[in-house]
């Protein structure tokens, strides 16, 4: 994130808990690659390399958790940038545009996952490898 200002929403019709959620959008390696492709602008929000990314997505998982609320992670694709993009009818993508992003009513919630995760669990990156072999180690300097 390019502050620490939280940027907190509530997930719609969410029967589970009327509390705030942060949303925290996870970029894959791969995905990551290609947005600072097409929008090399975007390398100062979201972080110039993937580990950068990485980074700031755990800082402000932490900072969320510090302010008593739980996150979410939530994989984000180009194409469905893209769409949002088209649909919001901005041509060039913004900071508030990455915040805005994605339209949580359109969102398939078995994709995300709740950050911290187990040590055991499948890492929150994407890698297929757990938590604790994969992120956790790389993230134990972010405090």
């Amino acid at each position: 994130m390019a502050s620490e200002e939280t940027v907190v929403r509530f997930l719609p019709d969410d029967p589970q808990s009327t509390a705030p959620v942060a949303l925290a959008v996870v970029w894959p390696t791969a995905q990551h690659v290609a947005m600072i492709t097409r929008w090399p602008q975007l390398a100062a929000l979201l972080g110039a390399t993937w580990d950068e990314c990485r980074q700031r997505t755990e800082r402000y998982c932490m900072l969320v958790a510090d302010h008593g609320l739980r996150t979410v992670l939530l994989p984000g694709d180009v194409s469905g940038f893209e769409a949002f993009l088209s649909a919001t009818g901005a041509a060039e993508p913004s900071q508030q545009d990455l915040f805005a992003y994605p339209d949580l009513r359109t969102v398939d919630r078995s994709c995300m996952t709740s950050w911290p995760p187990a040590s055991k669990a499948p890492c929150w990156c994407g890698s297929g490898a757990r938590y604790k072999r994969c992120c956790r180690p790389r993230g134990s300097d972010l405090r």
